[in-house]
């Protein structure tokens, strides 16, 4: 129960972090004219969505077997 509950919010997680960076591209491109206090907003977000992100693959990566060749 607890697996299936981690998973689900491992995948709410990875699809917050597709939407923000979907968003953060134009925001960050050539013609974009934020303020300082925008980008640092969005930038306040890509780095949440970077934390979830790595916190998802290193507690993937600690439930794989180790490799023997």
């Amino acid at each position: 129960m607890l697996s299936l509950l981690a998973d689900k919010i491992e995948s709410q997680q990875m699809e917050t972090a597709a939407v923000i960076v979907k968003l953060a591209r134009p925001m960050v491109g050539e013609e974009a004219k934020l303020t300082a206090d925008e980008l640092r907003w969005i930038a306040g977000r890509l780095i949440e969505s970077l934390t979830d992100v790595l916190n998802i693959a290193e507690s993937r990566g600690e439930r794989l077997p180790d490799y023997d060749e």
